[in-house]
């Protein structure tokens, strides 16, 4: 989340000798960007409240307490104030519509996202053409680009059945490609519209081309080219559903080296190890060994997940459901996972000497 600009208008409250502490609006909002760098998002919410309290249309403070309701999932009160945000500066300032589409809902949500695009263009091409390479002029592309990426993905899903979907999301990629032609979640999305058109090949070249873009690259490098967390998660998806696992084996191993505590990684190791094992021929050498691996492989990721789900408290009941169902049929064919045991020394063991860790 980016820093809120400070206000110059000083409200002062209280005074005098023994009165209370008297902060402006300025001094609040300082207060809630330090509470935002040390992640104390609640503290932050507090102080733009109150500044809030004090200058009710405060542009940057009605922005500032929307950024900080997102982090906190209060995503109704985080949409009432992006709204009021348009209400009082209805045509510039992009990140309230980049932040409105997400919030929002089908065309409506299609609606925000072409304004926020609409303003990025145009500041966009106000730009001296010296700055054309610079990092503010790049980094506003990558803006525009992952807002036509997300207007893509609205009509795969929400919109599908609209009339002109399919003409809408060739028309986005077109532009995302035009604006950022290099970038992962382009390639992507690609990927994402050939397999909705059964054309599976090129859903293949396309992810093909956006692994290139990143793999390899360190996912600490906040600078560097690889996606988030959330975009490798549903690359893995993809990666699944076209057949490609050794590349979704190479996301996944870098996903739960990278966070090993999230329900969905570990579902999808499972769910892919499980696929993988499917996959073995039956005739090859070694394929009972080779299918018994994977199918172990697959009840250990997917016992964690289901650990995980109830300790995180997750919603998401219909990956619960498949975790079971594919753990009830890796059962019926291996057994269950072996019991541990906790000697006298207190380590944990397990009754037999398998310790295999995951593929």
């Amino acid at each position: 989340m980016g820093k809120f600009q400070r206000s110059k208008v000083a409200a002062r409250s209280g005074g005098g000798s023994g009165a209370a502490p008297t902060y402006t609006v300025s001094d609040l909002l300082t207060q809630a960007n330090q509470a935002v760098d040390r992640f104390e998002f609640e503290l932050a919410h507090q102080f733009v409240m109150r500044a809030l309290s004090m200058e009710p249309k405060n542009l940057v403070a009605l922005e500032a307490a929307g950024s900080i309701e997102v982090e906190l999932e209060l995503f109704s009160e985080a949409r009432e104030h992006f709204l009021e945000c348009v209400k009082i500066q209805p045509n510039s300032g992009y990140s309230k519509f980049m932040y409105l589409g997400q919030l929002s809902e089908q065309l409506e949500s299609i609606s925000y996202f072409q304004q926020g695009v609409k303003l990025m263009m145009e500041e966009r091409a106000a730009m001296p053409i010296d700055l054309t390479q610079g990092s503010d002029y790049l980094a506003l592309s990558g803006k525009i680009s992952s807002a036509l990426c997300s207007m893509t993905d609205i009509y795969l899903t929400d919109c599908c059945f609209e009339p002109n979907a399919e003409s809408q999301c060739e028309s986005y990629l077109a532009q995302a490609m035009q604006i950022e032609p290099v970038t992962p979640e382009v390639y992507q999305t690609l990927a994402s519209v050939r397999l909705s058109q059964q054309r599976v090949d090129e859903a293949k070249t396309a992810l093909a081309q956006g692994l290139a873009l990143w793999l390899g690259s360190d996912p600490t490098d906040e600078e560097g080219p690889t996606p988030d967390y959330e975009t490798r998660l549903a690359l893995v998806k993809l990666l699944l559903e076209t057949g490609m696992f050794d590349e979704a084996f190479t996301v996944l191993n870098g996903l739960v080296e990278e966070n090993d505590q999230v329900p969905d990684t570990l579902y999808l190791f499972g769910w892919a190890n499980y696929i993988a094992a499917e996959e073995v021929d039956p005739s090859s050498p070694g394929a009972e060994e080779e299918k018994r691996e994977q199918l172990e492989n697959a009840r250990e990721a997917l016992n964690a997940c289901v650990k995980l789900w109830h300790a995180t408290e997750s919603t998401d009941e219909p990956m619960l459901q498949h975790t079971q169902e594919l753990l009830e049929t890796i059962v019926q064919i291996i057994g269950p996972e072996v019991e541990q045991v906790e000697p006298e020394g207190g380590e944990i063991e397990y009754e037999d000497d398998e310790d295999e860790e995951m593929n």
